[in-house]
Protein backbone atom coordinates (compact mmCIF):
# COMPACT_ATOMS: atom_id res chain seq x y z
CA UNK A 1 0.00 0.00 0.00
CA UNK A 2 1.63 3.27 -1.11
CA UNK A 3 1.24 6.67 0.53
CA UNK A 4 -1.74 7.68 -1.58
CA UNK A 5 -3.54 4.41 -0.80
CA UNK A 6 -3.01 5.01 2.92
CA UNK A 7 -4.39 8.54 2.63
CA UNK A 8 -7.34 7.45 0.51
CA UNK A 9 -8.24 4.61 2.87
CA UNK A 10 -8.08 6.96 5.85
CA UNK A 11 -10.32 9.59 4.23
CA UNK A 12 -12.81 7.06 2.84
CA UNK A 13 -13.11 5.53 6.29
CA UNK A 14 -13.78 8.88 7.95
CA UNK A 15 -15.91 11.96 7.21
CA UNK A 16 -15.39 11.73 3.44
CA UNK A 17 -16.65 8.17 3.01
CA UNK A 18 -18.81 8.99 -0.04
CA UNK A 19 -16.28 11.18 -1.88
CA UNK A 20 -13.57 10.40 -4.41
CA UNK A 21 -10.10 11.31 -3.15
CA UNK A 22 -7.96 13.51 -5.38
CA UNK A 23 -4.18 13.01 -5.61
CA UNK A 24 -1.97 14.88 -6.02
CA UNK A 25 -3.91 17.62 -4.32
CA UNK A 26 -2.87 20.18 -6.93
CA UNK A 27 -4.91 18.39 -9.61
CA UNK A 28 -7.70 20.72 -10.67
CA UNK A 29 -11.04 18.99 -10.51
CA UNK A 30 -13.80 21.25 -11.81
CA UNK A 31 -17.54 21.10 -11.43
CA UNK A 32 -18.97 19.70 -14.66
CA UNK A 33 -15.85 17.75 -15.67
CA UNK A 34 -16.64 14.53 -17.52
CA UNK A 35 -14.61 11.33 -17.24
CA UNK A 36 -14.82 8.16 -19.26
CA UNK A 37 -14.12 4.69 -17.87
CA UNK A 38 -11.80 2.85 -20.24
CA UNK A 39 -10.83 -0.56 -18.94
CA UNK A 40 -9.30 -0.06 -15.51
CA UNK A 41 -8.59 3.65 -15.90
CA UNK A 42 -10.26 7.03 -16.22
CA UNK A 43 -9.76 9.46 -19.07
CA UNK A 44 -10.91 13.03 -19.30
CA UNK A 45 -13.80 13.40 -21.73
CA UNK A 46 -14.34 17.14 -21.77
CA UNK A 47 -17.01 18.73 -19.65
CA UNK A 48 -20.76 19.19 -19.52
CA UNK A 49 -20.58 22.67 -21.05
CA UNK A 50 -18.68 21.31 -24.04
CA UNK A 51 -21.51 18.82 -24.53
CA UNK A 52 -24.11 21.57 -24.51
CA UNK A 53 -25.26 20.77 -20.97
CA UNK A 54 -25.77 23.79 -18.74
CA UNK A 55 -26.32 23.74 -14.99
CA UNK A 56 -26.63 26.07 -12.04
CA UNK A 57 -24.47 25.83 -8.93
CA UNK A 58 -24.98 26.16 -5.22
CA UNK A 59 -22.74 26.19 -2.17
CA UNK A 60 -22.62 23.12 0.05
CA UNK A 61 -22.25 23.11 3.82
CA UNK A 62 -19.01 21.30 4.65
CA UNK A 63 -17.14 21.73 7.94
CA UNK A 64 -14.96 24.85 7.85
CA UNK A 65 -11.92 22.88 9.02
CA UNK A 66 -10.89 19.24 9.21
CA UNK A 67 -8.19 17.42 11.17
CA UNK A 68 -7.34 13.72 11.19
CA UNK A 69 -4.70 11.94 13.28
CA UNK A 70 -5.52 8.23 12.78
CA UNK A 71 -7.47 7.91 16.03
CA UNK A 72 -4.73 9.50 18.10
CA UNK A 73 -1.87 7.38 16.80
CA UNK A 74 -0.03 10.50 15.59
CA UNK A 75 1.86 12.55 18.18
CA UNK A 76 2.40 16.27 17.54
CA UNK A 77 4.91 18.45 19.41
CA UNK A 78 4.53 22.19 18.85
CA UNK A 79 7.27 24.81 18.88
CA UNK A 80 6.80 28.59 19.07
CA UNK A 81 9.16 31.07 17.46
CA UNK A 82 11.84 32.15 19.90
CA UNK A 83 11.73 28.93 21.88
CA UNK A 84 14.62 26.50 21.96
CA UNK A 85 14.14 23.78 19.34
CA UNK A 86 14.78 20.94 21.82
CA UNK A 87 14.44 17.69 19.89
CA UNK A 88 13.34 19.42 16.69
CA UNK A 89 16.71 19.22 15.02
CA UNK A 90 15.82 20.89 11.71
CA UNK A 91 14.26 24.02 13.22
CA UNK A 92 16.11 27.06 14.47
CA UNK A 93 15.20 29.06 17.55
CA UNK A 94 13.50 31.65 15.34
CA UNK A 95 11.29 29.07 13.62
CA UNK A 96 7.72 28.22 14.54
CA UNK A 97 6.84 24.65 13.74
CA UNK A 98 6.04 21.18 14.93
CA UNK A 99 7.25 17.60 15.00
CA UNK A 100 4.85 14.90 13.82
CA UNK A 101 5.53 11.29 14.82
CA UNK A 102 3.58 8.24 13.67
CA UNK A 103 3.31 5.42 16.20
CA UNK A 104 1.96 2.97 13.63
CA UNK A 105 2.59 2.32 9.95
CA UNK A 106 -0.03 3.00 7.28
CA UNK A 107 -1.47 5.93 9.20
CA UNK A 108 -2.23 9.48 8.13
CA UNK A 109 -2.10 13.03 9.43
CA UNK A 110 -4.35 15.59 7.74
CA UNK A 111 -5.11 19.25 8.50
CA UNK A 112 -7.33 21.40 6.24
CA UNK A 113 -8.47 24.99 6.74
CA UNK A 114 -10.87 27.12 4.70
CA UNK A 115 -13.05 24.33 3.32
CA UNK A 116 -15.71 25.21 0.75
CA UNK A 117 -18.02 23.11 -1.40
CA UNK A 118 -19.71 23.75 -4.74
CA UNK A 119 -22.47 21.51 -6.09
CA UNK A 120 -24.62 21.16 -9.18
CA UNK A 121 -27.88 22.66 -7.93
CA UNK A 122 -30.61 21.07 -10.07
CA UNK A 123 -30.12 17.31 -9.98
CA UNK A 124 -33.51 16.71 -11.60
CA UNK A 125 -32.56 18.75 -14.64
CA UNK A 126 -29.23 16.92 -14.94
CA UNK A 127 -30.93 13.53 -14.60
CA UNK A 128 -33.31 14.44 -17.43
CA UNK A 129 -30.55 15.81 -19.65
CA UNK A 130 -28.30 12.76 -19.20
CA UNK A 131 -31.24 10.44 -19.87
CA UNK A 132 -31.92 12.36 -23.08
CA UNK A 133 -28.23 12.04 -23.90
CA UNK A 134 -28.39 8.27 -23.44
CA UNK A 135 -31.48 8.09 -25.64
CA UNK A 136 -29.76 10.15 -28.34
CA UNK A 137 -26.47 8.26 -27.93
CA UNK A 138 -24.48 11.32 -26.83
CA UNK A 139 -24.10 9.88 -23.31
CA UNK A 140 -23.46 6.30 -22.24
CA UNK A 141 -22.81 4.06 -19.27
CA UNK A 142 -19.05 4.66 -19.32
CA UNK A 143 -19.33 8.39 -18.58
CA UNK A 144 -19.14 10.11 -15.20
CA UNK A 145 -19.89 13.77 -14.40
CA UNK A 146 -18.42 15.77 -11.51
CA UNK A 147 -21.30 17.25 -9.50
CA UNK A 148 -19.62 18.28 -6.24
CA UNK A 149 -16.15 19.69 -5.59
CA UNK A 150 -14.57 20.34 -2.21
CA UNK A 151 -11.87 23.03 -2.11
CA UNK A 152 -9.46 23.88 0.69
CA UNK A 153 -7.66 27.19 1.23
CA UNK A 154 -4.62 25.44 2.72
CA UNK A 155 -3.71 22.00 3.94
CA UNK A 156 -1.11 19.47 5.03
CA UNK A 157 -1.19 15.72 4.36
CA UNK A 158 1.39 13.24 5.67
CA UNK A 159 1.33 9.45 5.74
CA UNK A 160 3.61 6.90 7.39
CA UNK A 161 5.39 4.19 5.44
CA UNK A 162 6.53 2.58 8.70
CA UNK A 163 5.94 2.78 12.43
CA UNK A 164 8.13 5.52 13.85
CA UNK A 165 7.90 7.67 10.73
CA UNK A 166 8.29 11.35 11.49
CA UNK A 167 8.45 14.82 10.02
CA UNK A 168 9.36 18.31 11.13
CA UNK A 169 7.29 21.20 9.80
CA UNK A 170 8.32 24.82 9.61
CA UNK A 171 5.43 27.30 9.67
CA UNK A 172 5.22 30.71 8.07
CA UNK A 173 4.43 33.93 9.90
CA UNK A 174 0.70 33.21 9.49
CA UNK A 175 0.77 31.52 12.90
CA UNK A 176 0.11 33.80 15.89
CA UNK A 177 2.83 35.12 18.16
CA UNK A 178 2.32 32.24 20.56
CA UNK A 179 3.17 29.75 17.83
CA UNK A 180 1.13 26.70 16.83
CA UNK A 181 -1.11 25.34 19.57
CA UNK A 182 -3.37 22.89 17.73
CA UNK A 183 -3.26 20.50 14.82
CA UNK A 184 -5.20 22.85 12.53
CA UNK A 185 -2.41 25.42 12.84
CA UNK A 186 -0.30 23.04 10.76
CA UNK A 187 -2.58 23.45 7.73
CA UNK A 188 -1.38 26.93 6.79
CA UNK A 189 2.09 27.91 5.64
CA UNK A 190 3.70 24.57 6.46
CA UNK A 191 6.76 23.09 4.79
CA UNK A 192 8.45 19.78 5.56
CA UNK A 193 12.06 20.42 6.56
CA UNK A 194 12.92 16.95 7.84
CA UNK A 195 11.34 13.62 7.02
CA UNK A 196 11.83 10.00 7.98
CA UNK A 197 9.95 7.05 6.46
CA UNK A 198 7.08 9.14 5.13
CA UNK A 199 4.84 7.56 2.53
CA UNK A 200 3.19 10.65 1.07
CA UNK A 201 3.43 14.34 1.84
CA UNK A 202 1.70 17.44 0.58
CA UNK A 203 1.60 20.99 1.90
CA UNK A 204 0.26 24.08 0.24
CA UNK A 205 -2.60 26.42 -0.59
CA UNK A 206 -5.61 26.08 -2.89
CA UNK A 207 -6.16 22.34 -2.82
CA UNK A 208 -8.95 20.19 -4.23
CA UNK A 209 -8.95 17.10 -2.00
CA UNK A 210 -12.37 15.56 -2.68
CA UNK A 211 -15.03 15.40 -5.36
CA UNK A 212 -18.17 13.46 -6.24
CA UNK A 213 -19.20 12.09 -9.60
CA UNK A 214 -22.52 10.71 -10.80
CA UNK A 215 -23.48 8.15 -13.39
CA UNK A 216 -26.74 6.80 -14.77
CA UNK A 217 -27.99 3.87 -12.71
CA UNK A 218 -27.95 0.46 -14.38
CA UNK A 219 -31.43 -0.20 -13.01
CA UNK A 220 -32.75 2.97 -14.66
CA UNK A 221 -31.21 2.12 -18.01
CA UNK A 222 -32.47 -1.44 -17.68
CA UNK A 223 -35.98 -0.12 -17.12
CA UNK A 224 -35.77 2.14 -20.17
CA UNK A 225 -34.54 -0.74 -22.32
CA UNK A 226 -37.28 -3.03 -21.03
CA UNK A 227 -40.02 -0.44 -21.60
CA UNK A 228 -38.84 1.13 -24.85
CA UNK A 229 -35.97 -0.95 -26.23
CA UNK A 230 -32.32 0.08 -26.54
CA UNK A 231 -31.23 3.16 -28.52
CA UNK A 232 -31.24 2.37 -32.23
CA UNK A 233 -28.64 3.40 -34.82
CA UNK A 234 -29.42 6.85 -36.15
CA UNK A 235 -31.95 7.67 -33.47
CA UNK A 236 -32.64 7.16 -29.82
CA UNK A 237 -34.95 4.71 -28.11
CA UNK A 238 -37.80 7.15 -28.65
CA UNK A 239 -39.00 8.75 -31.82
CA UNK A 240 -38.83 12.28 -30.40
CA UNK A 241 -38.67 13.76 -26.90
CA UNK A 242 -38.82 11.71 -23.72
CA UNK A 243 -42.33 10.41 -23.09
CA UNK A 244 -44.17 12.40 -20.40
CA UNK A 245 -44.27 9.36 -18.13
CA UNK A 246 -40.45 9.16 -18.18
CA UNK A 247 -40.11 12.89 -17.48
CA UNK A 248 -42.51 12.50 -14.57
CA UNK A 249 -40.52 9.59 -13.13
CA UNK A 250 -37.32 11.65 -13.32
CA UNK A 251 -38.99 14.61 -11.63
CA UNK A 252 -40.46 12.45 -8.87
CA UNK A 253 -37.30 10.49 -8.07
CA UNK A 254 -34.03 11.74 -9.62
CA UNK A 255 -32.10 9.46 -7.25
CA UNK A 256 -33.54 6.50 -9.15
CA UNK A 257 -31.90 7.90 -12.30
CA UNK A 258 -28.50 9.13 -11.08
CA UNK A 259 -26.26 7.67 -8.41
CA UNK A 260 -23.17 9.12 -6.78
CA UNK A 261 -20.36 6.77 -7.76
CA UNK A 262 -19.04 4.90 -4.75
CA UNK A 263 -15.38 5.46 -3.71
CA UNK A 264 -14.73 1.81 -4.56
CA UNK A 265 -15.55 2.71 -8.16
CA UNK A 266 -12.76 5.30 -8.34
CA UNK A 267 -10.13 4.30 -10.88
CA UNK A 268 -6.68 5.77 -11.49
CA UNK A 269 -6.23 8.15 -14.37
CA UNK A 270 -4.74 6.53 -17.45
CA UNK A 271 -0.96 6.78 -17.83
CA UNK A 272 -0.05 10.22 -19.06
CA UNK A 273 -3.53 11.53 -18.33
CA UNK A 274 -3.49 14.56 -16.03
CA UNK A 275 -5.71 14.42 -13.00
Amino acid sequence: MDGYDVYRAAMSGDHWWDWWVNWPLSNRIRLGDVYEVQGNALRRAGDLAGRGITFTTEDGTPPATYAYDSQGSVAVTFKASGKSPAALSALTKADAGAAVEFRRDRTAFVAFQGISQTDVADVRALAKTLTEGWVNKSWDESLRAVTSVLSVAAGTVLTAAAAGASAELRLSGAVGAGGPTEVLDLAVGASVVRRNALGAEWTGPELTPFYQVVRLRETWLGKLKADFGPPQPGRGAFASALPPIVVEEIRDDPDAVLTVADPEEQLPFATGEPG
